[in-house]
C-alpha cells in the first residue's frame, strides 16, 4: 500500500535534517515537507515507469547498494544543498534526467506551485526526492536482499496507489512527460561520495511523503507536548491560542463546506501523508485545532471547530493512527487567516492546524 511505502520514505530524512534543509533554502517547514513528499512521489512514479527494463533495474540496484545510508543527511549538513555540482545535487539530478529527461523543469514547476514553492528551490528538492529513493532502495538491498526483480516487482506493485495520491495536475503532468528510452548513467563513485549523518522531520507532510513528507524521526531527548487549555463549546472563548513551545505546528488547507464539520474528498490526501508521518514515529503525539470563518454566531462556530478537529482525528484514527496520541481543540472564529469579507478568506480560515511534538 501507499502509505506503507511512505512510511519507509518518511524515515530516510530525519527530524532536524528537515529543520536545517528548511533553514538553508529559507522556507517553511511544511512547503518544504510538501514539495518532498511529491519529489519523492514523482521520481518513484518515473522509476516505475521503467520497470519493464531490466537493465535500467540492474543498474539502479547496483548504485542504490553503493549509496551510503546516511548520504542525505551529511550531504545537507556538509552544505552540498546549495551547491549544484556537489555530489547530492548531481546524483539527484542524473537520476531525474534518466527519468524524465528534458520533463524535469515542467514537473518542478508544477510541484512548486503545489507546495507554494519557487521552481529553483523545487529543483533542489526534486533531487533530494531522488536520492531519498536511491536510499529507500539501497536499504532493501541491504536488509532484503532485493534484487533487479524484486525492484521491479515492487515498483509494479506500489506505483498504482502511489499514482493515486498525486494531486491532479501533477498526475497529467507525469502522464505528459517525455520519456527517455536510455537506461541510467549514474556514476557509482559519486554515489559513494557523502557521508555522516544528523536527524530529521516527516512530510507533513508529508505527505508524504511520499510525505512528508517526510516527516518526524527519534530525537535523543524527549520534547514535552505543550500545555493547551481545553475548550468548552460553551462560555467565553479564547482570543488567541496558546503558543507552542516544542514541536511542529502544520497550518493544512483541509477543506470543508461552510457550515460543515465533514472535509472534502480532496483533503485526504494531506490527511494520508499525516497518518504516514504519526505511523512512523510512534513517539510523536499531535494537538488537532480546528477553525472557522465568521459565518453563523460565535456559540455555533466554536462547537463547528471543534467538531471539525474531532473529525480530523477520527479519520486518522481509521487511517492507523493510534488515537491516545490525538488529541483536539477548537477555536471557532477567533483567529482568521484572511478576510472574513471574500469568499477566498473565508475558505482559508474554514481550516485545521495540527501542532506535533514528541513526549
Amino acid at each position: 500500500m501507499a502509505d506503507a511505502l511512505l512510511t519507509q520514505l518518511s524515515s530516510i530524512i530525519k527530524p532536524s535534517t528537515m529543520t536545517e534543509i528548511a533553514t538553508q533554502l529559507g522556507v517553511p517547514e511544511p512547503s518544504l515537507g510538501r514539495g518532498l513528499a511529491l519529489s519523492g512521489a514523482t521520481a518513484f512514479t518515473g522509476l516505475a515507469n521503467k520497470a519493464g527494463d531490466s537493465d535500467a533495474m540492474r543498474q539502479i540496484i547496483d548504485i542504490a547498494s553503493k549509496t551510503p545510508a546516511d548520504a542525505i543527511a551529511s550531504g545537507v549538513s556538509g552544505g552540498q544543498l546549495t551547491d549544484p555540482t556537489s555530489s547530492l545535487m548531481s546524483m539527484g539530478r542524473r537520476v531525474l534526467s534518466s527519468l524524465f529527461g528534458g520533463g524535469t523543469s515542467g514537473l518542478a514547476d508544477v510541484i512548486g506551485r503545489e507546495a507554494g514553492l519557487g521552481p529553483g528551490i523545487t529543483s533542489t528538492l526534486m533531487s533530494v526526492g531522488a536520492s531519498a529513493l536511491l536510499s529507500l532502495i539501497g536499504r532493501r538491498v541491504r536488509d532484503d536482499g532485493m534484487t533487479a526483480s524484486s525492484l521491479a516487482g515492487f515498483l509494479n506493485r506500489e506505483a498504482p496507489d502511489v499514482r493515486a495520491t498525486l494531486p491532479p495536475a501533477l498526475a497529467d503532468a507525469l502522464a505528459g512527460s517525455p520519456a527517455r528510452a536510455r537506461t541510467f548513467d549514474l556514476d557509482p563513485v559519486v554515489a559513494q561520495s557523502v557521508r555522516k549523518e544528523r536527524s530529521w522531520l516527516p512530510w507533513l507532510a508529508v505527505p508524504a511523503v511520499l510525505a512528508a513528507a517526510l516527516w518526524f524521526g527519534s530525537r535523543p531527548t524527549s520534547v514535552p507536548m505543550p500545555a493547551v487549555p481545553a475548550i468548552g463549546t460553551t462560555g467565553t472563548m479564547p482570543r488567541t491560542a496558546p503558543e507552542p513551545a516544542t514541536g511542529v505546528t502544520l497550518d493544512r488547507r483541509l477543506l470543508f463546506d461552510t457550515g460543515s464539520s465533514t472535509l472534502q474528498p480532496r483533503s485526504r490526501a494531506q490527511l494520508q501523508s499525516i497518518a504516514v508521518i504519526l505511523k512512523a514515529h510512534p513517539n510523536a503525539r499531535g494537538t488537532i485545532t480546528g477553525y472557522t470563518d465568521s459565518v453563523g454566531s460565535a456559540a455555533a462556530n466554536l462547537a463547528l471547530s471543534k467538531q471539525r478537529a474531532d473529525n480530523v482525528r477520527n479519520q486518522l484514527i481509521a487511517m492507523g493512527v493510534d488515537g491516545s496520541r490525538l488529541t483536539t481543540e477548537g477555536y471557532g472564529a477567533t483567529q482568521p487567516v484572511g478576510a472574513n469579507s471574500t469568499e477566498a478568506g473565508r475558505a482559508m480560515n474554514r481550516r485545521i492546524s495540527i501542532h506535533v511534538a514528541e513526549k
